[in-house]
């Protein structure tokens, strides 16, 4: 027993992320068999968190008693407040008091299932009759589902559409008459009266023109605006049915203005003015223009004008803008600063023809978001430990709400705002200063009252109790509870070592009269592919898969080469998810990135060698002595060092992965080891390629699948950092998340290529 103990530590100490996810802990059993325990889980995003169960152990049921808010939304037309979090869909109801499972979606309680990875997000309709979401069918795809909270009845929009744990691939109209999504590279509406009407037409007479969800945006009513390159056309919902009947003969609608260059909705974005007469287009993430709309080609009427721009540092991605009807625009963009989220503000004034000479700063520290009220005259200010009201043109504070760690503010009326938080999710009346729990996010501390007629629990120094009937919580003045018990007349409860992957212990129930042992939970064990039945030799010097046999383990190498482009977006997915990879950087890109090298150091990801240069080094052209390489090898040390002040680690890899047994030889002698692959991970062939090798080009959700597919035990998985030249429709690290959440799904941990290493010896 102590050896298989001894085994099952280690395992989970080396399986990281994937393995172990929920830990169960401080368990408390009354005199009349209920029990009450903590379950642990880790989250991308918010780290690990607690969640109070109840269980009756006579009647084998289980209650959820807190409900950590990792997505919320408020349902207005309802006034009832919807969580989700890995152990399911919850909803209070009308007076945000009792909260309880949506039936519509799995939950723990049920069927002892927590999410990993990601959540899939619901997105909820502007008039709050429809949700909106995707229900995922392989890794990469899902159905696109509407879901109709008046009627209770679920239709399917459409199927095989590319999965995002972002927000669901669809935008409504401000009306909830209509909604447009992607698929395939193109863009589709879909009318709500069509569906009621039962006249919904087939989806390929839907296909209002090419694009992405960024090609388009909702103005005013019922007004869509799309960019197809360079042009900015205003349809009238009412012209959708018409555009794409003709869409193959007509294009239907006005041009509404013209972009200096042509939009790529990989990376480009904008928004458009309430009056819909100009547009704020950022440019690749971090070039912010603002232009005055024309469709006017050959004639400018009026004084010319330098209009604002703003720009914004290579690592800062935009997190919100806000534009309202007064023309005041305030971005809130968010960058990485050695491993760690910075915010930053700033705002600009339209009014009429009239346009401030810049972008100003917000001088407002550390903020974790903006939420503006209905009718735009104050803006909410997330901190770390409060809420902030602030008027918005003036931006002079108005309200101040202390709150321990706040993660979601919802605008419940102009008057009441919902904070939903790490510890408790209250509701704030503004103008009296009251507050409210609505419900607890996670405890420090629980237990049964004296009488055991009660549940106490205690969260940052706030004392509440329940009754084992109720789902609502209130504010008592002390916290008196019993000492924990594991036995009752009938019943002893323990811990137990689990060998199911997705749990590190389970509780387990002894009937005291001789009716045996049982789980609290009834589990069923994960399909995970099968190890394979022997493993393969491993060579240490030139390394290119770990143990198949060992543990269920790969590694993501990001290759930065010569750009940098998608860097921001990778850093802030591994971030998420909390996971260590391996970089690997090359001379060019040490020469004309010193900052984002230095980001890469200061991230706590792993950094190897990509040469000094980019070229095949196996050319029969060249003819490279042991000398070169050990210079260029030294070189692009030397390089690194100068820049971060850090040392590469002895990994390094050939350009291209092209490699022979003397570049081997010499960078042995140099005491690197040459990391290959055993996946091609093909995201850096071009859409020009597949004409001389037909079916090589693949769109990144279906390179997603494809590794997912190849991947076994040990594997090594490389993903290009930047673009390739010549054209793709997308990027593989556009999708790091979905792959990701593909691999943790099927019991794999993601570590560096080090650890790889020394797993497998």
């Amino acid at each position: 027993m102590k050896r298989l103990v001894i085994l099952f530590i280690f395992v989970s100490m080396c399986t990281g992320i994937a393995c172990a996810e929920l830990r169960f802990s401080d368990l408390a059993l009354s005199k009349n068999d209920t029990l009450l325990f903590r379950a642990s889980v880790d989250s991308p995003g918010y780290g690990s968190y607690d969640t109070l169960f109840l269980s009756d152990l006579k009647k084998s049921s289980l209650k959820q008693l807190t409900f950590f808010p990792e997505r919320v939304v408020f349902l207005k037309d309802k006034k009832i407040l919807q969580i989700q979090n890995r152990f399911g869909v919850f909803r209070t109801d009308s007076e945000l008091k009792s909260i309880q499972p949506i039936d519509t979606f799995p939950s723990f309680v049920t069927d002892s299932r927590v999410e990993s990875g990601k959540l899939i997000p619901i997105q909820i309709s502007p008039n709050g009759q429809y949700l909106l979401y995707m229900k995922q069918t392989s890794a990469a795809f899902g159905s696109l589902v509407l879901f109709d909270l008046q009627n209770a009845e679920e239709t399917v929009i459409s199927k095989k559409i590319e999965m995002s744990l972002k927000s669901a691939p669809a935008i409504w109209s401000s009306d909830s008459s209509f909604l447009i999504y992607c698929k395939e590279g193109s863009l589709y509406y879909f009318s709500l009266s069509q569906i009621k009407e039962k006249r919904l037409i087939a989806e390929e007479y839907r296909r209002i023109g090419e694009g992405q969800i960024s090609n388009v945006r909702w103005g005013k009513g019922s007004s869509l605006y799309y960019i197809s390159g360079s042009l900015i056309y205003r349809l009238d919902s009412r012209e959708l049915f018409t555009r794409a009947l003709y869409s193959g003969y007509l294009k239907i609608g006005r041009i509404r203005g013209k972009i200096p260059f042509n939009f790529d909705s990989n990376f480009d974005s904008f928004w458009i003015s309430p009056d819909g007469r100009n547009i704020l287009l950022n440019k690749g993430g971090r070039n912010i223009f603002l232009y005055i709309l024309s469709s006017e080609d050959f004639l400018s009427i009026g004084d010319s004008q330098s209009l604002p721009y703003l720009y914004l540092p290579r690592n800062t991605r935009i997190k919100e803008i806000f534009w309202t009807a007064s023309g005041t625009i305030t971005v809130l963009s968010e960058s990485i600063k050695r491993g760690k989220n910075h915010t930053a503000a700033f705002r600009l004034k339209i009014s009429g023809n009239s346009i401030n000479t810049s972008f100003k700063p917000i001088i407002d520290d550390e903020v974790l978001g903006f939420v503006l009220s209905p009718d735009e005259e104050i803006m909410a200010v997330i901190k770390t430990d409060r809420v902030i009201l602030k008027n918005y043109e003036t931006w002079v504070t108005k309200e101040e709400h202390h709150h321990p760690e706040p993660h979601h503010v919802l605008w419940a009326s102009e008057d009441e705002i919902i904070v939903a938080g790490a510890y408790i999710s209250e509701i704030w009346n503004i103008k009296s200063g009251s507050t409210r729990v609505i419900t607890i996010s996670q405890p420090d501390q629980f237990g049964f009252s004296e009488h055991e007629d009660r549940i106490l629990l205690k969260t940052k120094e706030l004392s509440f109790s329940t009754s084992s009937e109720a789902c609502y919580w209130e504010r008592i003045s002390s916290f008196n509870k019993q000492e924990e018990e594991q036995t009752s007349e009938l019943f002893r409860v323990y811990l137990e070592l689990s060998t199911h992957i997705d749990y590190s212990n389970m509780v387990m129930i002894r009937d005291v009269r001789g009716f045996g042992t049982r789980p609290l939970l009834k589990l069923e064990d994960p399909q995970y592919e099968v190890y394979p039945t022997e493993d393969e030799p491993v060579d240490f010097v030139n390394f290119s898969h770990g143990s198949r046999i060992r543990q269920r383990e790969v590694s993501l190498v990001f290759n930065a080469i010569d750009s940098i482009e998608g860097l921001t977006s990778i850093f802030n997915t591994l971030s998420e998810y909390n996971v260590r990879c391996t970089f690997f950087i090359n001379g060019e890109v040490i020469r004309r990135y010193p900052d984002a090298v230095k980001e890469i150091a200061e991230s706590g990801h792993e950094a190897g060698s990509l040469f000094y240069i980019h070229f095949n080094m196996t050319d029969s052209r060249f003819h490279l002595d042991k000398e070169f390489i050990k210079r260029g090898l030294a070189r692009n040390e030397d390089d690194y060092f100068k820049i971060t002040d850090r040392e590469l680690s002895l990994l390094w890899h050939a350009p291209y992965y092209f490699i022979n047994s003397e570049l081997i030889e010499a960078s042995k002698e140099m005491n690197y080891t040459h990391i290959g692959r055993d996946i091609d991970s093909l995201d850096w062939v071009t859409d020009s390629m597949s004409i001389m090798a037909p079916g090589i080009y693949l769109p990144s959700a279906q390179l997603v699948e494809r590794i997912i597919d190849l991947k076994m035990p040990g594997s090594i998985i490389p993903i290009m950092v930047g673009t390739p030249d010549g054209e793709r429709v997308d990027y593989l690290f556009q999708k790091l998340d979905i792959l990701i959440d593909g691999l943790l799904k099927l019991g794999y941990s993601i570590v560096p290529v080090t650890t790889l290493i020394e797993h497998a010896k």
